[in-house]
């Protein structure tokens, strides 16, 4: 079997959502000599954007897009240690992202998350009803480009105000691009309470973290 058939075999899986199939595709892949990162940029990743053009035509639904999330995680289990161990590929940021204090949600940010380590995001995961304390901790230990607070309710999002003020409080404002992602965001409304963008589609958001992250890095350069 051909590199490019084995590449089209996992992004398929991932689109089909194979939850069984994964693994012996990941791993057969591994023995061709495939190396993670092509099964993961080209394969397992592929199949996700896939998923996200599909869900904005409205050919799929959210029920569906989860279980192709389970499946893509299913086969970056078995990478992500393969791609530490070789230093991995090209990484477009650094993320953290919870769902903000008082919000329990995590749907939104369950399928946020593959969608931006598709894209090439190192993301780490806070968790739901995240303490401002947690996001000040986070900052300080991982030292991400990009903060992102998940708000699924109109009552939550107003939270972001607070949110900010402890981040600024802390002192690390300058260092972080902050957004807000779920249902309930407003990008203007974001940033008169002192976040940077807000975004309801992981897929569109994709485009603002990358206009982010250079923004920041542009600040970093100038001073």
């Amino acid at each position: 079997m051909e590199k490019a058939e084995r590449l089209q075999k996992l992004a398929q899986a991932v689109l089909e959502m194979d939850v069984e199939g994964i693994v012996p595709l990941v791993e057969d892949s591994l023995a061709a000599g495939l190396s993670p990162v092509e099964i993961l940029a080209e394969g397992l990743s592929a199949g996700m954007r896939q998923v996200g053009e599909r869900f904005k035509q409205g050919e799929i639904f959210m029920p569906e897009v989860l279980v192709s999330c389970d499946v893509y995680y299913r086969g970056l289990e078995i990478l992500r240690p393969l791609i530490r161990q070789t230093g991995g590929g090209p990484v477009r940021g650094k993320m953290i992202i919870g769902t903000i204090y008082g919000d329990i949600h995590s749907v939104g940010k369950d399928v946020a998350v593959p969608v931006f380590q598709a894209a090439g995001y190192d993301v780490i995961d806070l968790g739901v009803d995240v303490p401002d304390e947690r996001f000040v901790e986070a900052i300080r230990e991982y030292e991400p480009d990009i903060v992102g607070l998940g708000t699924y309710m109109t009552s939550t999002f107003m939270h972001t105000r607070e949110t900010v003020r402890v981040i600024e409080q802390a002192g690390l404002r300058d260092r972080v691009k902050i957004i807000c992602g779920g249902p309930a965001v407003d990008p203007a409304a974001a940033r008169r309470m002192g976040a940077d963008d807000a975004s309801d589609d992981a897929w569109e958001a994709v485009g603002k973290l990358d206009r982010l992250v250079e923004e920041l890095r542009a600040a970093r350069r100038s001073v």
